[in-house]
């Protein structure tokens, strides 16, 4: 019973402590770039970038298109959700309180244009410039866009940049937050609860799913997973 109370304890500890470190900022100073100027693409992904299992980074060529088309695609979406939802309020009281009832816009501003329009162009302005900026900014300029496992597009960024020392930051919170017991791992109960699942609404098919993301996440098959089992497993 006590050698069990011990080892318990040992594992408490040692999550802290990565935790601790996380928190601090130390997982930032662990890696240090092989990067030089010339290198090839593929061998830096694979040295310096945090990677998922069956990433394949693409060309260079393809992630510029990919950081142009997908932008401006996402501000043509919120653009039409603000007119929804804000600019056709605006134009409504802009024309019950200076245009009268039979002008058109252009006739009432001077513009072929509503005054909700002219907003929403604004703010969706305002969003393209902070995405611009932030292109250029670390660690975002530094990213390299993979084709995951599943077939879809993701982001990775390179090793000790602070997008990476966060999401080991959120990990290990939604760890602590599932492991209720306290013993410095996950049993499966536990892993459901990452993902706010409740095994009372799964189905059987949905079960065997996480069953089986479980057992590929246990690598030393204990039946239980620790912190870094959990952070490999979140890389793939």
């Amino acid at each position: 019973m006590s050698d069990k109370l011990e080892n318990s304890n040992s594992q408490k500890l040692q999550i802290q402590k990565q935790y601790k470190e996380w928190k601090e900022g130390d997982g930032k100073k662990v890696h240090i770039s092989t990067y030089y100027s010339g290198m090839d693409r593929l061998t830096n992904f694979k040295q310096n970038y945090g990677k998922g299992s069956g990433d394949i980074p693409m060309s260079k060529n393809f992630q510029r298109a990919y950081g142009i088309i997908v932008p401006f695609i996402a501000l043509a979406i919120v653009g039409i959700v603000l007119y929804l939802f804000i600019g056709l309020a605006i134009d409504e009281l802009y024309y019950s309180i200076w245009c009268d009832t039979d002008s058109n816009w252009e006739k009432c501003i001077g513009l072929p244009v509503s005054p909700g329009i002219i907003v929403v162009a604004f703010l969706d302005s305002l969003l393209l410039l902070l995405m611009l900026i932030n292109m250029f900014r670390e660690p975002w300029k530094s990213q390299i866009l993979v084709k995951t496992k599943s077939g879809g597009y993701d982001f990775r960024f390179r090793k000790g940049t602070k997008m990476e020392s966060y999401k080991n930051k959120i990990l290990t919170n939604l760890f602590l937050k599932a492991d209720t017991n306290k013993d410095g791992s996950l049993d499966f109960t536990e892993f459901l609860r990452i993902g706010g699942e409740d095994p009372m609404n799964l189905t059987d098919e949905e079960i065997k799913e996480y069953e089986e993301d479980f057992e590929k996440a246990d690598k030393d098959g204990d039946g239980k997973l620790s912190l870094e089992e959990m952070e490999d497993f979140s890389d793939t």
